[in-house]
């Protein structure tokens, strides 16, 4: 099962950071995965909330539905996602206060049947590099 973490530390606090991970309209600004969401875009992220996203995965189009499974502000969001051939995700982002800001960690899983062998690989090392852009750019809409 592909793992990957990412993570930035930025001087905004907490609440800051959460309200920008929690901004879903904002989600194309940083998260270079994005493509585009399908249907009604929720103005924020709380438990329970559902939404469908076009994300790219190694340069190939996939659709996956998604729904928050936890959000404990401003420490913990956790969104647990299907997308084709039954690949099942969980992307989760975690913020820690520091004692001058915060630190914040995207993490995200993989699995499922087209999960396995080389293509898991391949995805594990591609969302690697797209998951610490994304914090990068993460930090800088914070600065």
């Amino acid at each position: 099962m592909p793992t990957v973490s990412a993570s930035t530390q930025t001087a905004a606090d907490p609440e800051r950071v959460w309200q920008l991970v929690t901004d879903l309209p904002r989600f194309a600004e940083w998260n270079i995965m994005h493509d585009a969401f399908l249907g009604e875009v929720p103005a924020t992220l709380g438990a329970g909330v559902t939404y469908k996203q076009r994300v790219k995965m190694m340069n190939m189009p996939a659709e996956f539905a998604w729904k928050v499974t936890s959000a404990d502000e401003p420490g913990k969001l956790e969104l647990a996602g299907t997308g084709p051939m039954g690949i099942k995700a969980v992307n989760r982002f975690l913020v820690e206060k520091t004692g001058t800001g915060s630190n914040i960690t995207f993490e995200m899983e993989f699995n499922g049947p087209a999960m396995n062998g080389p293509i898991a690989k391949m995805a594990e090392k591609q969302s690697a590099v797209a998951a610490q852009q994304s914090m990068d750019k993460f930090a800088a809409l914070l600065a």
